[in-house]
């Protein structure tokens, strides 16, 4: 999930930093309010239900079979049928009301909607099997005077932390501590005392069963926040994946909206495949086929006949970049070349690019248009229309020059380093000479585009002098006229107008493309992304119908243990740093401390030996607890403050506990030390029982 940063610890004793942001990023309150900051504990928590759910599929068929087990077990190897019968009775009515209890939580939909029902619905399961449990064994000490040991605390207490569906770690608790409580008070208060000189061995057995449940109730709390952590770490990573994939789904369709808005559709496309592959190889660190690149270049250069042209110059810009200001020059033509572009959307026309004070763009480039030459005749129209509008807000003497010729034109884009798009051809120099010799408010046009016009609303004027003086034109023996008219008012727009989104019109490209839907749908594409997470264990048929086929997560782990089927990524996994390993040293320093107190309660022999191994074995264990807690220590200490310097002794300390967490060697090492000490305190717990065992076997074979 996340890089890790390794404390720098230097040479010849300097001091050294401390870097906690990759091990602050694996603590529950950082993840809980991650999701919060995110806003993500909502979804958060239905996800988890959903985990909570599969779960307790699991523990049906586990129960249902250890109850058949139970069941059959004492039908077969029990004589007294009729005192079985009761046996049967109870685990039979248990079980079935146990389920049925539960089932109402595969109701996700209901349980989403009402909270309460999972806990209330846990809380009667434990009820129910703690009662019947103790129940079969009164009944059985009152009615058949058998003394029936309690053995199902340990499978009660694991079917509260790790199966029942309890999103609260608090609710889980308390059911396991009242769990616990009510074992605990069954031993003290129903069975007596017969030997009143044996006391104080019995309440010293009391707090050793004290402890047992203590270590069964942390085991469990422990597995709940590893759970908890590890869930909301890969909820958030899968968010993030989702996310991005959001954003590039989404930047794709603008992207290609700005380079059609820039390019032809067909030209752009081409281009785009081109830069994207020369970015990846790129990044691959290997360099692209520059032949290639020129040949993709090359082929977007191609003969484009019967399109209108559109040249537009303003009037006295040399006159505006004398008097105003820079600032006020910049305002001024952004707001008119602004407009400019709206009025070529609007009637979907290529702007090719604008240099200075001239405007220029092609008509019927984007898409055959037979329609070409009225379209480019409109757009200038608009143009002055805008420009007399820019006028007046902005009290210029300024005005407009269009000519519009139509013919065939070479276009695409030329250069290597930095791409351009333009035009070439006789036609585009007509245009350009038609609005060099046009007048001011007037659209010039040859008699090549008059012959194309509908004339609807066009005011028609004959030539100027000054285009039948021009040689170019007059090469061409082409007479030339002046249009104006009355535009459209949605190609006439203020500056204010075209900040709005919607102001470029999307059915004026050629793949349209409406970005606001993607935004309006993020969250439900991100619930949609996160319905489709892969979860451990059963789940119900009615998912199954719905799971995405192309979700490969489920294919690449195993259907019993939680490993890759790839070895390779199993082993990639497995080679992580354990950011989690201070949390797994707490929990067995708490189970060695309640086994080294046992193993001393019941020392009744007084064993030298046994008490200088609990005592090493606390050493040790303590030890390596505070070793991995010392970061966290002077973390919270110092209050996250990263400049602070460390000693030579923190920065050992620091750097053992790293290498020993990034490494899965160091990792193994450590926990077969752990387990070792574990055992030794264990088999000194279990020698008396052997040896009671082996007295009691003598003296069977004596009589």
């Amino acid at each position: 999930m996340h890089q890790s940063r390794r404390t720098y610890v230097p040479r010849k004793g300097k001091p050294c930093h401390l870097y906690y942001t990759t091990e602050r990023q694996w603590e529950p309150d950082y993840l809980k309010g991650r999701c919060l900051e995110l806003g993500l504990e909502e979804q958060f928590l239905r996800y988890q239900i959903r985990l909570m759910v599969s779960y307790l599929g699991v523990f049906f068929a586990l129960h249902i079979g250890l109850s058949v087990a139970h069941i059959l077990v004492a039908i077969y190897l029990t004589n007294s049928q009729t005192h079985v019968l009761v046996d049967v009775l109870f685990c039979s009515i248990s079980t079935t009301i146990l389920l049925l209890v539960l089932s109402i939580n595969f109701f996700v939909g209901f349980v989403t909607r009402h909270h309460w029902i999972m806990p209330l619905s846990s809380t009667l399961a434990t009820v129910v099997a703690v009662v019947s449990d103790i129940g079969l064994v009164v009944y059985s000490e009152a009615v058949n005077k058998w003394e029936l040991d309690i053995l199902h605390y340990t499978y009660y207490l694991c079917m509260v932390y790790m199966f029942l569906p309890i999103t609260s770690h608090t609710v889980a608790l308390i059911l396991g501590t009242a769990v616990s409580i009510t074992y605990i008070g069954y031993y003290v208060f129903c069975l007596p005392f017969t030997d009143p000189g044996q006391n104080i061995l019995n309440y010293s057995y009391v707090m050793v069963d004290f402890l047992h449940y203590i270590c069964f109730n942390v085991m469990g709390i422990y597995f709940r926040m590893m759970n908890d952590m590890l869930t909301r770490s890969s909820f958030l990573d899968r968010h993030q994946y989702v996310m991005e994939e959001i954003w590039l789904r989404n930047a794709r369709p603008q992207e290609s909206r700005l380079l059609n808005a820039i390019l032809p559709p067909h030209i752009a496309k081409n281009i785009q495949v081109s830069i994207r592959d020369r970015i990846q190889l790129t990044e691959k660190g290997l360099s692209y086929d520059r032949l290639r690149e020129r040949s993709a270049i090359g082929m977007a250069i191609q003969v484009y006949p019967d399109v209108s042209i559109l040249y537009a110059d303003v009037v006295n810009y040399t006159y505006l970049t004398t008097t105003l200001t820079v600032e006020r020059l910049v305002q001024v033509l952004h707001d008119l070349y602004a407009r400019f572009d709206v009025a070529a959307a609007h009637f979907n026309v290529q702007r090719i690019k604008f240099l200075g004070d001239c405007y220029y763009c092609v008509a019927g480039l984007k898409a055959p248009n037979p329609d070409h030459a009225q379209t480019a005749v409109s757009l200038g129209i608009a143009m002055i229309a805008n420009i007399m509008e820019v006028r007046e807000e902005w009290e210029l003497d300024i005005d407009m020059r269009i000519g519009v010729h139509s013919g065939d034109i070479i276009a695409g884009v030329i250069g290597e380093a930095k791409l351009q798009f333009d035009i070439w051809g006789p036609a585009v120099e007509i245009a350009s000479h038609l609005e060099s010799t046009g007048e001011s408010g007037y659209v010039h046009v040859s008699n090549a585009t008059m012959r194309k016009l509908k004339f609807q609303g066009i005011k028609v004027k004959a030539g100027t002098a000054k285009a039948q003086q021009d040689p170019l034109l007059q090469k061409h023996s082409m007479k030339t006229y002046l249009l104006t008219g009355i535009p459209p008012r949605e190609s006439v727009r203020r500056t204010i107008d075209y900040a709005s989104p919607h102001v470029f019109d999307p059915n004026a490209y050629h793949e349209p493309v409406h970005y606001m839907s993607y935004v309006d749908h993020t969250a439900e594409q991100i619930e949609d992304e996160i319905q489709k997470i892969p979860i451990v264990g059963v789940e119900p048929i009615c998912w199954r119908r719905r799971k995405n086929k192309k979700d490969h997560m489920k294919g690449n782990i195993g259907m019993v243990f939680a490993a890759f089927n790839d070895s390779h990524l199993e082993g990639n996994y497995l080679r992580r740093p354990d950011y989690i390993i201070k949390y797994t040293v707490l929990l067995v320093w708490i189970m060695g401390c309640c086994l080294i107190y046992i193993q001393l309660a019941t020392n009744e022999s007084n064993c030298i030996l046994c008490i200088v191994i609990d005592i090493i074995v606390f050493l040790f264990l303590t030890a390596v607890l505070a070793i991995c807690w010392y970061k966290k220590f002077c973390y919270w200490k110092h209050k996250g403050d990263e400049n602070y310097l460390y000693s030579r002794c923190s920065c050992i300390i620091f750097g053992f506990f790293e290498k020993t967490q990034q490494s899965l060697r160091r990792r193994i090492v450590l926990y077969l030390l752990v387990v070792l000490s574990l055992l030794m305190v264990t088999s000194l717990i279990m020698s008396p029982i052997l040896v009671y065992y082996n007295l009691w076997q003598s003296c069977l074979q004596l009589k």
